[in-house]
C-alpha cells in the first residue's frame, strides 16, 4: 500500500467549497489536513494581502491522484513538490536552510552596508546645509 500526497496552499474563503468538492469526487477516499497561515500574504499578481491556509492530502492510486490535482486547478490552489522519499525530502530541506541562510546573510550585510553610507553621509550634512 503506497500512500501519496500532495501539499500546497490555498485561500481560506476557497477552504470549505474545496474539502466538500474532495470528499465528492474522490468518495471520501482522501484525508485533507489543514492549517490556516496567520500572517497574511501578498498576492504576486494583484499585491493585495491575502489570508491563505497551508493543506495536505493523502490518498491511494493514481486516479486518485489525478482528480485531486485537478481539483486543486481548478480552486487555483498553489501545489508544491514534496519528494516521496524521506532522504529526498531531508535533502531538500537542507538546501531550503542554507538558502534561507544564504539570504539573511545578505540581507544583514545589505543592512549594514546602508548603515556605514546613512553615517558617512550624515557627518557631511552639514556641511551641505552651509553650502546650499
Amino acid at each position: 500500500m503506497l500512500i501519496r500526497f500532495v501539499a500546497g496552499v490555498i485561500l481560506r474563503e476557497r477552504l470549505p467549497g474545496f474539502e466538500r468538492m474532495l470528499w465528492r469526487t474522490c468518495h471520501g477516499n482522501v484525508f485533507l489536513k489543514q492549517a490556516p497561515i496567520e500572517n497574511p500574504l501578498e498576492d504576486p499578481h494583484t499585491g493585495d494581502n491575502v489570508y491563505k491556509s497551508v493543506f495536505i492530502i493523502f490518498f491511494q492510486g493514481e486516479q486518485l491522484q489525478s482528480k485531486v490535482k485537478k481539483i486543486c486547478e481548478g480552486f487555483r490552489a498553489t501545489l508544491y513538490p514534496c519528494p516521496e522519499r524521506m532522504a529526498d525530502r531531508r535533502e531538500m530541506i537542507n538546501g531550503v536552510a542554507s538558502r534561507i541562510d544564504d539570504l539573511n546573510t545578505v540581507l544583514s550585510q545589505t543592512t549594514e552596508h546602508r548603515h556605514r553610507v546613512l553615517v558617512a553621509a550624515a557627518k557631511n550634512l552639514r556641511n551641505w546645509l552651509i553650502k546650499v
